[in-house]
């Protein structure tokens, strides 16, 4: 994998341009960072320092050089600081390079990446290849135009999303976080209070009537749309954390537990009965276990316990992770709210979270066994 790249700069002026949050050079520089580059030399026919308070990503080595100091051993990147490009294509350019000396290109042919595998002089003709369309965009003087912020907020958009997420709330949150990306609110703050929201909206159900069950829906659906906030801001800042992720993942279960929980009290109030409690019991349950199970599983993959064919065993927690973020049973909440039918959502929800807790136990079993099944001798 190359490692090593040059960030060519054709117009200073840019680098110092807010857009969505970050300077242009900071997000330049982030993105290289998480394609994987280790060393970039950022120069320019023109003197290039860099200014003071950057949020600059502490694994990257940057050296501020003009063009004729650059010393970048091949092979080496040379990427255009005139475009934005996408991280995935950056990334997959830097690790599938087969030798020859090439120039990635934009819709108008002009050059996004080039990869060179040797020294200047001794460079073969290079070939040139369009990148496919969307994952760049070229900066103009116009950099603060909504075309460039659109490219930029597509990048906030989760695979994982629900289809009521992906075609109804990602819209909405999306349009909040362009309101909110060049102001001082952080991740972390959204996702606070929207996980104090979706609680408000919970103990609302601890009240019998349907206007109160049509507000606690209401609210907890805001909690929804607004914790796709606190992901996107992160994601088009660079600013993910796993502390970020864990407080946006315990913030989501303990909003689902209290909703099961006021669910099944104002239920056992109003019916004189305990069997709501069971209910509830059982859902909190479910929530909880399959949460901590899944949660294991997110710190035995950041600790690298886990590596090997991803498409494998080893993977479905992960992909049990993707199902558990997304909150299109939020609609069917609002829906049974509407129809007065809070109670039957209570006892679908403790039988569904149950069972997803039981799906969670035998992959987890699965995954065990795979991973310390004992070789046969030879």
């Amino acid at each position: 994998m190359i490692t090593d790249a040059i960030l060519w700069v054709s117009n200073p002026a840019l680098l110092l341009r807010r857009v969505a949050g970050l300077t242009v050079v900071e997000r330049h520089l982030h993105t290289l960072a998480r394609a994987g580059l280790r060393r970039v030399w950022v120069s320019s026919e023109h003197n290039v320092e860099p200014a003071a308070g950057l949020r600059l990503p502490a694994s990257l080595a940057i050296f501020w050089k003009n063009r004729g100091s650059a010393q970048c051993e091949p092979p080496y990147l040379v990427v255009s600081a005139s475009h934005f490009i996408r991280i995935d294509t950056l990334a997959h350019i830097a690790r599938h390079h087969d030798g020859q000396h090439r120039a990635f290109v934009d819709q108008r042919n002009a050059s996004v990446v080039q990869v060179l595998p040797s020294r200047v002089e001794d460079l073969p003709p290079c070939q040139t290849q369009p990148l496919p369309p969307g994952v760049c965009i070229p900066l103009t003087s116009q950099i603060e135009s909504d075309m460039t912020q659109d490219w930029l907020l597509a990048a906030g958009i989760k695979e994982a999303d629900g289809f009521m997420a992906r075609n109804f709330d990602r819209h909405i949150s999306l349009a909040i976080s362009r309101a909110l990306l060049n102001t001082s609110i952080s991740p972390t703050q959204m996702t606070i209070l929207s996980c104090l929201l979706g609680l408000s909206g919970t103990f609302f159900f601890l009240l019998h009537g349907w206007g109160a069950h049509m507000t606690g829906a209401m609210l907890v659906w805001l909690h929804s749309v607004l914790d796709g906030c606190d992901g996107e801001l992160a994601r088009i800042r660079f600013q993910e954390t796993p502390l970020g992720a864990d407080i946006d993942f315990w913030g989501d279960n303990v909003v689902h537990v209290s909703l099961f929980a006021c669910l099944a009290a104002g239920f056992a109030r109003a019916d004189a009965s305990p069997l709501p409690l069971l209910a509830g019991l059982m859902a909190m349950v479910g929530i909880l276990g399959s949460a901590s199970l899944v949660y294991r599983q997110r710190i035995a993959h950041r600790a690298g316990a886990r590596q090997g064919d991803s498409s494998g065993p080893k993977s479905r927690l992960a992909r049990l992770e993707k199902i558990l973020e997304q909150r299109d049973f939020i609609y069917l909440l609002l829906l049974l709210a509407y129809l007065q039918r809070t109670y039957e959502f209570l006892w679908a929800g403790a039988v569904g979270v149950l069972l997803f807790f039981a799906m969670t136990i035998y992959i987890g079993r699965v995954n065990r066994e795979q991973t310390f099944q004992p070789r046969r001798a030879s």
